[in-house]
């Protein structure tokens, strides 16, 4: 068997040194918490230069983001494969909701608050935003996907304007649970945001309208 080709070997050793860094640095977070690791004790513990830490990660807020991007592909996988079983939109966006909500948010609270202010704060920042990407791109675009092809998604506003939509609707879910949980009770605010992307926010997207609300519409009165 021919060796294995210098380049592929550098790419790999790279490859497990940053996994390293990862692990380590989440151990420590996990330990002694996040504002008392230093990318100092960080690059000790992996037995690499302070200098060689920050090529691979410049803060320490983008170890956080590694570590989330790896938890989201996994993820990701499961709720491909469970949303193309599911019977219509709406569905497929709740039971995503829902299971992120369960299995990400709640389970890495700290860890998400953490992702997500570096995001936040890079949102300018081409080059970090597009590290930092949710993760949840792949999964918006099959539901959007699936939804046009049933019918019970329009298809005259392009693909991506609407995965963005949901995206931020469903960030903006994220971002004010985690600013205040008891105003913003996380399963409560998205099924409320499900609708919302489903139905709309205007009255003409409401079955069964009352006689009253016909007719205060149809008089342009607004109270």
């Amino acid at each position: 068997m021919g060796s294995i080709p210098a380049e592929n070997r550098r790419e790999r050793k790279k490859q497990d040194t940053r996994q390293r860094i990862v692990k380590i640095a989440m151990y420590f977070f996990r330990k002694q918490g996040f504002d008392s690791t230093t990318m100092e004790q960080i690059a000790e513990e992996v037995d690499i230069s302070k200098a060689t830490l920050y090529n691979y990660f410049p803060v320490k807020e983008s170890i956080i983001g590694d570590y989330w991007q790896s938890n989201i592909k996994e993820f990701k996988f499961q709720i491909l494969e469970m949303i193309q079983l599911l019977p219509d939109t709406r569905t497929r966006v709740q039971r995503t909701f829902t299971k992120a909500a369960a299995e990400l948010f709640k389970s890495k609270e700290e860890i998400y608050k953490i992702y997500l202010s570096y995001w936040l704060r890079n949102l300018n920042n081409q080059a970090v935003n597009e590290r930092l990407r949710s993760g949840f791109e792949d999964i918006f675009t099959m539901i959007i996907k699936l939804g046009q092809h049933s019918g019970d998604i329009r298809k005259d506003m392009p693909l991506e304007l609407l995965v963005k939509y949901l995206e931020v609707l469903f960030l903006t879910v994220c971002i004010n649970w985690l600013s205040d949980p008891k105003l913003f009770p996380l399963e409560a605010t998205l099924a409320q945001t499900v609708s919302l992307f489903i139905e709309g926010a205007g009255l003409g997207s409401r079955k069964g309208k009352t006689k009253s609300e016909g007719e205060d519409s149809a008089q342009g009165k607004l109270l």
